[in-house]
């Protein structure tokens, strides 16, 4: 009868403590949410060597990281393999003109964020209307 219960009491608690979703991964199993991942290249023409780009969703659906230039940040969702990222704010710093060039690029296109999935070596690519925007964990 002991072990009856006490098999009882196990059951529920395994029911009780069932893990949470885990947020959208690529088939290497770095999460999309959490990493903050470097823009390798902008809507396929590559980006300025040496400016500094990311992107960091938080699982409470905000986002941010560096524009090349200035800090930004929006609002994301995702169901299935799409994507949609806010009308986000930025810092005003300003900088060389083909650095703001290629920020306000980048910014633009996020906005019209479409879907997103991950090249078979890791590479986060986010479909937007402009074209690709690709990226790698930093």
């Amino acid at each position: 009868m002991r072990s009856a219960t006490m098999a009882g009491v196990l059951a529920l608690a395994a029911c009780a403590t069932a893990p949470a979703p885990a947020p959208p991964a690529h088939p290497g199993g770095a999460p999309l949410v959490g990493p903050e991942w470097r823009l390798e290249d902008l809507l396929g023409g590559g980006i300025i060597d040496n400016s500094h780009v990311t992107l960091t969703l938080a699982p409470d659906g905000t986002g941010g990281g560096a524009g090349g230039c200035n800090r930004y940040f929006t609002s994301w969702k995702t169901k299935g393999d799409k994507l949609t990222l806010g009308k986000g704010g930025s810092t005003l710093m300003a900088c060389a003109p083909a650095l703001m060039n290629q920020e306000g690029k980048y910014l633009r296109a996020l906005e019209t964020a479409r879907s997103y999935s991950f090249t078979p070596d890791g590479a986060l690519v986010i479909a937007t209307a402009q074209g690709p925007l690709k990226f790698r964990k930093d």
